[in-house]
């Protein structure tokens, strides 16, 4: 399958010049480079593009033209080049003829009255201009459009960030619509548009187009010959390690990670930092969790538990993540039927925790999200619950051999124990294998954002934030390089996000509550992570990844479970006050006998840690109640 190409054409004119013209360019092309160099799409950019330049870039790549973006002077029956007007209607036929095509965006002056004649050639979808567009205002929309884009959002998504952006940059901004079908064109007038510069439109039956993303998932992985060195060197972490072939279909940089070049020869790094790799680019929830199993060399009973405990981990992660996703959605679509069996689902206490089938909940979000057409922030979603919902899939018999596993496994003859430890680490591995899309993403943890906004400069938002991805804790850490920290937009603080790029985190997905960095809340700088467990007593009880789940639960010392009762007291003298007192038993009526001293019950005067978190809960239950 051949790559789509992104044909942008840029003409300007030296008696009425475009002075961001080259910058709208070179923005979209900055914004599209890491697809590009990923080997997703190819870029075709020409930026004093003649009438040749357009007739030869079209019969070059008949079929392949995925987007055909322009940017300069135009009007309604055409599109200024440097040496000459090419005309809508030989345009229009042009386009038309490329069957790949999705969309044409003509990032002109006053381009609607081109629509009618791309629809008629089969065009799906046009972004126009209904008016006069100013230069500053066309630069930030295009240039927002397309970071969206190469973020993995939608056309529409995409086009909602756009408007979004210049609403943000620019005061009292314009209306910027969707619109479906020609008769939106024919039945207004140009002159009482003057509040919509840009449109999307969409031809009629072509709905679907809205959903179209650039891809971000290529079918070939390692070479044949990687993987028979993995299979030839590696005996404990095999199946484990096999997971890179998938996340190499999602970020070929991964690959670059298992070799070096020695005078300009590739050589293979040594098969046992691998294992590294893996769990370097997984989220350290995800990530913690195996480098636990990597301690655990033995084919034993230990080894066991902790591969189990993986899935339940990523089991949760990838529940939680289409959850948030879901909320975020409900939130923009308030006319939409709310599903009050979300929350029932999501209220597990602590006993039915390590019997909940988190992918099983999770395939029933999904039905219900495609059931109202959805958006995903995560559209990898789509291909993997389609497979786990076909019950002969393997995701499917994996999953169901974990979870009937992890209520069975401390039975087991000890002589069955090895063997059952090789079948769990393939079962694990074809899990992450299709969770494999989540090397492509960055977690990250966000605390304070300060603004630095100089005179006539550009406003510069610096956050406290650092990347949970590492191979032990000690590499967790907020970022102290300023260049790391500075961004020209920002995210949610107090939160940990999930974004496909760190250059720009407003195009995030929100974890909290399900996900929690503990020290953004006792304003420390080193970075703990915390999943949400279970809910007692309208309490909301959270569990430390670094410790395999069955440990975290007994909750011994060390293991560090925390609730949203938890006072500054409580971690300023290590210990849970609420849940001990809790714990006291008076039966035999001696405690009257003891002095107990204030520090040992929680006070009014030390303030509740967790109280945000609380708060996002009931926010989650009305939004979705």
């Amino acid at each position: 399958m051949s790559k789509p190409i992104i044909y942008t054409a840029f003409a300007n004119q030296q008696d009425d010049h475009l002075p961001l013209l080259k910058k709208e360019s070179s923005e979209i092309k900055d914004a599209l480079r890491v697809l590009e160099s990923r080997e997703f799409i190819k870029v075709e950019r020409e930026e004093s593009t003649e009438l040749k330049d357009l007739i030869n870039t079209f019969s070059t790549y008949p079929d392949q033209i995925a987007i055909f973006h322009y940017g300069g002077h135009a009007g309604h029956t055409l599109i200024q080049l440097e040496d000459a007007d090419a005309q809508s209607a030989g345009l229009a036929k042009l386009l038309g003829e490329q069957k790949s095509l999705q969309l044409v965006f003509l990032n002109g002056c006053s381009t609607r009255g081109q629509v009618q004649q791309l629809f008629a050639q089969g065009v799906k979808a046009v972004i126009a201009t209904s008016v006069p567009i100013e230069d500053s205002k066309s630069l930030s929309f295009a240039s927002a459009f397309y970071k969206a884009l190469a973020n993995k959002r939608s056309i529409k998504l995409a086009f909602e960030f756009a408007k979004a952006t210049v609403e943000t940059n620019f005061k009292n901004p314009p209306a910027i619509e969707i619109f479906r079908g020609l008769e939106v064109l024919e039945n207004k007038e140009e002159s009482h548009d003057s509040d919509m510069p840009w449109g999307l439109y969409i031809n009629d039956g072509k709905e679907q187009v809205l959903e179209w993303r650039l891809p971000y998932y290529r079918e070939v992985g390692l070479p044949s010959g990687m993987k028979s060195y993995i299979n030839k060197e590696l005996k404990l972490n095999k199946y484990i390690v096999l997971a890179l072939d998938e996340m190499c279909k999602y970020n070929k940089d991964i690959y670059r990670q298992m070799v070096e070049v020695i005078d300009g020869e590739e050589v293979k790094r040594d098969s046992s930092t691998y294992i590294d790799i893996v769990i370097k680019n997984f989220p350290w929830v995800i990530g913690s969790q195996l480098r636990l199993v990597l301690q655990k060399k033995e084919a034993n009973r230990e080894r066991l538990e902790q591969l189990i405990s993986t899935h339940i981990v990523l089991s949760m992660v990838l529940y939680y993540l289409l959850l948030t996703d879901i909320w975020d959605e409900f939130r923009k679509r308030k006319s939409i039927k709310r599903p009050s069996k979300l929350i029932k689902d999501l209220a597990q206490t602590k006993d039915n925790l390590l019997q909940k089938d988190f992918l099983a909940h999770l395939g029933e979000l999904y039905q219900m999200a495609r059931s109202n057409q959805f958006d995903f922030y995560i559209p990898e979603f789509i291909r993997f619950c389609d497979t786990f919902l076909n019950p002969e899939s393997h995701l499917a018999k994996a999953n169901a051999f974990l979870v009937q596993l992890k209520g069975t496994f401390r039975d087991l003859p000890e002589k069955e124990v090895a063997n059952t430890c090789v079948q769990t680490e393939q079962a694990l591995a074809i899990v992450l294998r299709e969770a494999a899309f989540l090397a492509d993403y960055r977690m990250l943890t966000v605390r304070n954002i300060s603004i630095d906004n100089p005179r006539y400069s550009e406003k510069i938002y610096e956050m406290d934030m650092g990347p949970l991805n590492a191979l032990v804790d000690s590499s967790l850490s907020l970022y102290e390089d300023d260049e790391k920290k500075r961004k020209d937009n920002y995210a949610n603080c107090n939160s940990i996000i999930l974004v496909t790029s760190e250059k720009d985190v407003q195009q995030s997905l929100n974890l909290s509550p399900f996900i929690i960095d503990k020290n953004t809340f006792l304003k420390n700088d080193h970075i703990d992570l915390f999943v949400y467990g279970y809910e007692k007593d309208n309490r909301y009880y959270y569990l430390a990844v670094k410790h395999s789940i069955f440990i975290a639960l007994k909750d011994e010392k060390g293991t560090d479970i925390i609730d949203t009762e938890m006072t500054l007291s409580d971690f300023e003298e290590g210990r849970n006050i609420t849940r001990k007192n809790e714990e006291l038993n008076d039966d035999a009526g001696f405690l009257g006998a003891f002095q107990l001293d204030d520090t040992e019950v929680a006070t009014e005067s030390s303030p509740k840690v967790f109280t945000l978190l609380e708060k996002q809960f009931e926010q989650f239950k009305t939004d979705l109640s």
